[in-house]
């Protein structure tokens, strides 16, 4: 496009800026046809949503969409979630399509905040036309999808469920996550029966029969309003806690599929890709525990262990000399990427209130939308002498001056490669490899570090920082929230902000929450910046090096017989045993050496455990393995 408008405007005018400028263009059209494969991170639903489990539907039928986070399985769940509408109208389309459509029934997903806002008239005009369908009012008691607000006026699952009654639907169920909240029947209306959650799938199958409208109230509060509230002691906190022994585990990634749970993440291994779940993000959800897996462990009544992390008043860090500041003459633009959630859109405040105490000017613009549900999110900093300066708030093509990546992903997606330029970006990278949703339903998610690390490396010439700070924050501070102040903390003792230290120091401040612990992580990140090797050591203290030697075939197999042996039985190695002495002795008649054969060695899951049947020998049970 920019060359095409160059051409036409070449008819009148043209300049040796103007060429300079299309030449450039040209060159980043180039670059940014890379950066379309970086994989997208797209929003997401969060640990532990609700709607991980709600918005399923079973096979055969169809759910519509409306506003709220639900409109999330469109994308998420694709193969059984179509078609949205604005708020109010939700199931009114259907209305119209039903009688030209071969599709008996739907199920149309209402949040209860649109719900209340006009939601409700929808389903009494599809009372009036007799369509066949089935609301699903999602009851998560917040306005997630903006942050967790309340829903305005006052709405509970009693009021909903009569207001219907009212209306003429004469099916209504009730599924909930805890059965103890209506053990009081008595404010309920007598059509509705109530349901544990874990019957989801066969209260929609009877509910798809049921001719007329229907209504299924699924009654979970929302993920991230419970962890705020048992922050503040106001929600109870379940004494479970959901590990998975990666012994056991055998990498299939049942547990994604079954939960949908971004807390869930690969964990690789000698015996190749396993799970293990984050306990710093995990809601206690528990619905990873759905699928047959001897894998997970409950851990009642104990707390994950905390690392003891490094204070930051450690007498073997000197005093840090004061960087060099960023000019700001012309406006300074600040690129923020980063994964929604975890405080990006934060990280841009502190930047533009900290340019405000200094009495420059400043423009904070944030892309954020659905993405603040574990999507991208991004957030152009524009930072000048006054505010008559700055004349757009979005940044330019290749006029970052800084792009702060708190996620290589989203720092190496196509919008931020555009706005990168070699000899004027300077780019600053978490290293950190977290997985996007997709992970859950894709048990191979390969992350591409290498490709993508080389495509910012080349879109800022080769002036580029790469740093673990989820790593190094998560070990000094306890917590993988301090990450992005550790790396403004770093971009700061670089000389890249045209800020001081104390106006930073000062909007944390402002900003009031957790003050101390930013503060600190801004400091450690200062201090990596003059030494990493020596905040590395603080973070992750030393140990032992030790020197392995290369294994030979028959070590590995001996190692791997042994495991499985005790994993399973002598059969099992056998099995495997077997397998790598076949390729071995086929590699061998081609005198191609044993690298195929080590390939094979070295994955002893290609085999899986032999069928048993089930044979009872009274008065005891036991399984007896199968002929191999």
């Amino acid at each position: 496009m920019p060359a095409v408008i160059a051409s036409r405007i070449a008819r009148f005018h043209t300049s040796d800026l103007i060429k300079a400028r299309l030449t450039f263009l040209e060159a980043k059209e180039q670059v940014l046809n890379r950066a379309v494969n970086t994989p997208p991170r797209p929003a997401w639903y969060c640990s532990g949503c609700p709607h991980n489990t709600s918005t399923k539907v079973p096979e055969g039928s169809l759910a519509l969409a409306g506003i709220g986070c639900h409109v999330m399985a469109t994308a998420i769940y694709p193969e059984h979630n179509r078609l949205t509408t604005h708020m109010g109208g939700e199931g009114a389309p259907w209305i119209g399509q039903s009688a030209f459509s071969q599709l008996p029934h739907v199920f149309q997903n209402l949040g209860d905040g649109t719900y209340f806002h006009s939601g409700y008239l929808a389903i009494r005009a599809a009372v009036a036309a007799k369509a066949n369908m089935t609301y699903k009012i999602l009851y998560n008691d917040a306005v997630a999808m903006t942050g967790g607000q309340p829903v305005d006026g006052t709405l509970t699952v009693f009021q909903i469920a009569n207001q219907m009654a009212a209306e003429g639907v004469k099916r209504i169920a009730l599924v909930t996550e805890d059965l103890s909240r209506y053990t009081d029947r008595s404010g309920l209306p007598s059509i509705i029966t109530i349901n544990d959650r874990k019957d989801m799938d066969a209260v929609q199958r009877e509910l798809r029969e049921v001719k007329g409208v229907s209504v299924l109230i699924y009654d979970q509060v929302c993920a991230a309003e419970k962890r705020r509230r048992r922050k503040k002691k106001e929600f109870p906190d379940p004494p479970q806690r959901m590990f998975i022994n990666d012994a056991v585990c055998e990498g299939c990634g049942d547990c994604g599929t079954q939960s949908n749970c971004t807390s869930i993440m690969p964990l690789e291994t000698e015996f190749g890709r396993k799970r293990v779940i984050d306990q710093s993000t995990c809601n206690k959800d528990y619905s990873c525990v759905k699928g047959f897996c001897p894998s997970f462990v409950t851990v009642t009544g104990g707390t994950p262990r905390k690392a003891k992390v490094a204070r930051a008043t450690d007498d073997s860090f000197a005093a840090l000399p004061e960087p060099v500041h960023a000019s700001c003459e012309h406006p300074y633009n600040i690129l923020i990427n980063g994964i929604g959630g975890t405080g990006v859109i934060t990280i841009g405040a502190l930047l533009g209130m900290a340019g405000h105490l200094e009495g420059k000017g400043v423009s904070v613009l944030d892309m954020t939308g659905m993405s603040q549900k574990n999507g991208s999110v991004t957030s152009h900093v524009r930072i000048a002498p006054t505010p008559e300066a700055i004349r757009a708030q979005r940044i330019a093509t290749g006029e970052a001056d800084l792009v702060l990546g708190c996620d290589m992903l989203t720092a190496g997606a196509q919008d931020a490669i555009g706005k990168m330029r070699p000899g004027r970006t300077h780019a600053v990278i978490n290293t950190h490899e977290q997985p996007t949703g997709h992970f859950a339903q894709q048990r191979d998610w390969q992350y591409p570090v290498d490709d993508v690390e080389a495509l910012i490396a080349e879109s800022v010439g080769g002036n580029v920082d790469y740093l673990d700070a989820t790593r190094l924050a998560t070990a000094l501070m306890g917590d993988s929230i301090a990450a992005n102040l550790f790396m403004l903390g770093y971009a700061y003792q670089k000389g890249l902000l045209p800020l001081s230290e104390a106006a930073i120091l000062r909007a944390i401040e402002l900003n009031g929450v957790a003050v101390a612990s930013n503060q600190k992580a801004f400091l450690w990140g200062r201090r990596a910046a003059v030494d990493l090797k020596a905040v590395e050591r603080a973070a992750v203290p030393a140990r032992p090096v030790l020197v392995t030697m290369p294994e030979t075939l028959a070590a590995v197999v001996r190692r791997r017989v042994d495991f499985l042996t005790s994993y399973q039985d002598a059969g099992y190695a056998r099995q495997y045993e077997r397998l790598v002495d076949e390729v071995r002795q086929a590699e061998a008649k081609l005198g191609q050496g044993d690298r195929l054969a080590r390939a094979v060695g070295e994955q002893p899951l290609l085999v899986h455990p032999r069928p048993v049947e089930r044979r009872v020998d009274a008065p005891q049970e036991r399984l007896v393995p199968l002929e191999d």
